[in-house]
């Protein structure tokens, strides 16, 4: 069997040493974002952590893939760290159980060693290991990333060059896309069309395997199309349409079931089966055959099945005719071959339900008539025209007379663009009063029906098939007349129902007849050619296209087929990332507008033009630049240029920089903050650990990078990606502070608004302060003088973070008020001299002095009531005797040691009597 390799045409297969570049991207939009509580356990088969995975691996191109788990507990956090054979580290990881199995690349010949701390709660040293990694060269591989498939032949796929020595210490076996194995040994035979995957592996003395390598290759015919079918299933009596997804034309085969023999059953674009041509109910497979210019030694062949499924089926016993034409003692009895669903009688208005096989029903006291029997089951209909006829000759002792009408038909016939209908003429030669007729074809029922001209003649068009006619007269029902009409075949060709234009399409009516064409464009214009030849259309909208006969076909009707064509549409693609699970390996989609995926002719291109993959999906086997093609299919060439893109290393770690502040009586929580990449955060989940390092979670703080916390312990922060895949976590512990003491502040204070030396408020030992005057920050010092009378509010900050707030207000003591007499009356109590004072002054002295200077009266007080008067003074001099009438000067000295102010005051005084 020769070996048939395809670069770069139609389907590419890429063998993939599965390098897992782990994508941590999705597509923008609305999906629930995974939680840490939400990920299924990875592995339950060990309570305690252990590195499991292979300890030697092979290399081949380049590099190689070894996938190791830890097991471990729900909530367990686990750190990764491989280095190679030089000792550099190249790969860390941290996280939980997103992280409980990861994926290791292997590019260098030696030795790695893997490395495992475990944390479980807040013990970081709950478990520790490291394990060897033997890295070996790998063999020689020789797979092809795509291999032909031609009809008739097998494809040899190769695993491993024959030439290699090292052939028999693997163990090689191929299986199918869902797993299933297929075969072993280094090459394998198919027939089959599809991806093939294999694995190989070494086996040692000991029977351990290492060195397991898989990949894939794509087994497909040079041009990519599928066959569609109108149903999967049909009914005896009923047809199917077979035709393709891409305008091909070629070979169609049909066979019953997968052991009987092929035959050809036509060609074209598209087939038609009828039951009546197939060989009874069962499987059908049908297979399309059709070559390219690129290939034309390989046959491109797909092939599809469809079942044919049995009707339901009766015996009907006609047991008594009619006397005659008028007696209704007619029946018959009806007995089925299958279970059914339902039976029908529409001219008995009789409808009936399940009933089963061998079951026997009678229907007596019939008229003469013909009757549609109608079964169904599973979807499937059988219609059994029943002919009950009367007796003839009657035996009824006086049956009405008749006249037999003449009764003629015409089969159908050609006309200029096609087929001309068949007729029945019926004629009785005389006038009919009152007459009705019913035409039921064969198998389907009722055709046609109504009442016969008062003349007596009518005629009735009909297509090729059988029919009965039942004429009735006067409520007598005449013999019922088979009638058949004959078939005019046509030329046989096809052309695609609907097309789409790109630029162009060329367009060859399919057909085996020597057929003269005519071709109507969309704007009228007529084009003619002859078999063999091609049309070019370069219009959108309705085509007609005329076929007919020439030489010794010449005899068949002509046809008209109509079709439509359209331009294809404006489509639009881009390459997106879809990853469905994290760390899975880089995957793209198509996001496609204009045309469904279905209707695309997908490409994609490495750096070099080489094609690497031809399905929705696309995993790229690297980094590096790609680009995506897409051409729709069902037309001709369409200019869309390429759209290129970057793959690159996603995103699997970012920096989770966390602080806390601590837990204050007021407002009695503490802060913790989570500094980190945002925009590659889509969600953040927070953990509790108490100081027994029981594990609560946090949801009311789902997303938040700041939270407000009220009990001390450890706080854990995860952050996950929009994929819902975890890219970092770190933890943080929060206590509760120790310096509880607020600021020490009287509700009032006063200030001087004179010079004074008064000392600032010092309300205790704190990290920060901020003096506030009617909510405008007038100080940050350590100790605040107040200078203006209102609304102070402190705010101190302890070391821990602690924030306490007071308020005060002030009044200025400096500010009083003075009021004494300018005038007394000797002798009159009433109106002696005295002094008011307000606020602010707590020592007063008064002097009262002559004209001449001399002392005459002197008094000290500390003890001031405000509002009341002091110092009062009833005109007795510091000598025991009245003061004379006449003016005198008054000094008062008004103190407040406390302020550290003295003010002088002076005045005259008038005493009279």
């Amino acid at each position: 069997m020769s070996e048939k390799a395809q670069f770069p045409n139609w389907k590419i297969g890429i063998f993939v040493i599965l390098i897992s570049l782990s994508a941590l991207v999705s597509k923008a939009g609305k999906s629930e974002v995974t939680k840490e509580s939400m990920i299924p356990h990875v592995s339950t088969e060990f309570a305690e952590p252990k590195i499991v995975g292979p300890d030697a691996l092979c290399v081949v191109f380049g590099q190689v893939v070894g996938t190791y788990s830890a097991g471990g507990d729900v909530g367990d956090v686990y750190d990764w760290t491989v280095t190679n054979p030089a000792g550099e580290v190249i790969l860390t990881r941290s996280g939980g159980e997103q992280l409980e199995t990861i994926q290791v690349v292997f590019s260098e010949i030696g030795t790695y060693t893997i490395a495992l701390q475990v944390r479980r709660g807040t013990n970081f040293n709950y478990y520790q290991e490291s394990k060897s990694v033997e890295v070996q060269k790998g063999p020689q591989l020789a797979l092809l990333p795509d291999y032909l498939l031609c009809a008739g032949s097998a494809t040899v796929l190769t695993a491993l060059d024959p030439s290699s020595s090292d052939i028999s210490e693997f163990t090689i076996e191929w299986k199918d896309i869902d797993g299933n194995l297929l075969g072993t040994g280094n090459e394998y035979l198919t027939y089959s069309a599809g991806y093939h995957l294999v694995e190989l592996y070494r086996t040692g003395a000991n029977g351990a395997q290492s060195c397991l390598i898989t990949g894939s290759t794509f087994v497909g015919p040079p041009i990519d199309f599928e066959i569609e079918l109108s149903s999967t299933t049909f009914c005896e009596g009923g047809t199917i349409e077979v035709g393709l997804d891409t305008p091909l034309t070629g070979d169609w085969f049909i066979q019953k079931g997968f052991t009987g023999a092929r035959e050809l059953a036509g060609q074209g674009f598209e087939i038609e089966f009828e039951s009546e041509d197939l060989s009874g109910p069962g499987l059908y497979i049908v297979t399309f055959q059709t070559t390219s210019e690129e290939y034309p030694d390989c046959i491109s062949e797909r092939f599809v099945g469809f079942e044919l499924l049995e009707s339901p089926q009766a015996t009907i016993s006609i047991t008594e005719q009619p006397d005659d034409c008028v007696l209704t003692n007619g029946a018959f009895d009806i007995t089925l071959s299958t279970d059914v669903d339902a039976l029908y009688i529409p001219e008995l208005n009789y409808t009936q339900g399940s009933l089963s096989s061998g079951q026997s029903i009678s229907f007596p006291d019939l008229e003469p008539k013909v009757y549609s029997v109608v079964i169904e089951k599973a979807g499937c209909q059988t219609t059994t025209l029943v002919q009950l006829d009367s007796k003839n000759p009657p035996t009824s002792s006086n049956p009405p007379s008749q006249t037999p009408p003449t009764i003629t038909t015409t089969d159908e016939t050609c006309s200029p663009n096609g087929v001309v209908s068949g007729n029945v003429n019926v004629q009785f030669g005389i006038p009919i009063s009152n007459g009705t007729y019913r035409i039921l074809e064969k198998g389907r029922g009722l055709t046609d029906s109504g009442e016969i001209p008062a003349n007596g003649e009518f005629q009735v068009e009909l297509k090729d098939g059988s029919y009965l006619l039942e004429i009735n007269i006067d409520g007598c029902t005449y013999p019922i007349e088979e009638i058949e009409i004959g078939d005019a075949p046509q030329v046989n060709f096809t052309v695609p129902a609907e097309l789409n234009i790109c630029e162009t399409f060329v367009l060859e009516p399919d057909t085996d007849q020597d057929i003269s064409f005519t071709l109507t464009y969309p704007d009228g214009t007529e084009e003619s050619l002859n078999s063999g030849q091609a049309f070019t259309l370069t219009e959108e909208g309705e085509y007609t296209i005329f076929g007919e006969g020439n030489g010794n076909n010449a005899n068949l009707c002509p046809k008209i087929i109509e079709f439509s064509a359209t331009f294809s549409k404006s489509i639009s693609f881009s390459p997106y990332l879809a990853i469905d699970k994290c760390f899975d390996p880089i995957r793209f989609k198509i996001e496609l507008q204009g045309i469904s995926i279905e209707e695309a002719s997908i490409r994609w291109f490495n750096d070099q033009g080489d094609i690497v993959g031809r399905a929705p999906e696309f995993y790229p086997a690297g980094v590096g630049l790609y680009s995506l093609l897409v051409q729709p299919l069902a037309s001709g060439y369409c200019p869309v240029d390429p759209v290129e893109f970057e793959v690159v290393a996603p995103i699997t770690s970012v920096p989770m920089n966390m602080a806390a502040t601590k837990i204050c009586p007021l407002p009695s929580f503490g802060v913790v903050t989570l500094t980190t990449d945002e925009e590659e955060v889509a969600n953040t989940e927070w953990i509790y650990y108490d100081s027994l390092n029981n594990r609560q979670e946090l949801p009311e703080f789902l997303g938040q990078f700041e939270i407000e916390v009220t009990n001390p312990g450890t706080y854990e922060a995860v952050a996950y990606n929009q994929m819902g895949c975890e890219i970092g976590r770190n933890l943080i512990a929060v206590e509760a502070s120790t310096l509880l003491t607020p600021p020490q502040l009287d509700d009032t204070y006063a200030i001087c608004s004179k010079k004074n030396t008064m000392e600032g408020i010092n309300p205790g030992d704190y990290e920060s302060y901020e003096w506030y005057f009617e909510n405008e920050l007038v100080s940050t010092s350590s100790t605040y003088k107040p200078t203006l009378v209102g609304e102070y509010s402190l705010t101190v900050t302890t070391i821990d973070g602690c924030v306490f707030t007071d308020s005060f207000t002030t009044y200025d003591a400096c500010d009083f008020q003075v009021v004494y007499p300018n005038a007394m009356v000797i002798g009159d109590s009433n109106r002696n001299f005295g002094v008011i004072v307000s606020e602010g002054v707590t020592e007063a002295s008064l002097y009262i002095l002559n004209r001449q200077g001399a002392l005459i009266y002197q008094e000290d007080t500390q003890e001031i009531a405000y509002e009341t008067p002091i110092l009062q003074w009833d005109g007795m001099m510091l000598n025991g005797k009245k003061v004379p009438l006449g003016t005198y000067v008054v000094v008062l000295l008004l103190r407040n040691p406390t302020y550290g102010f003295e003010e002088k005051l002076t005045g005259s005084l008038l005493v009279i009597e």
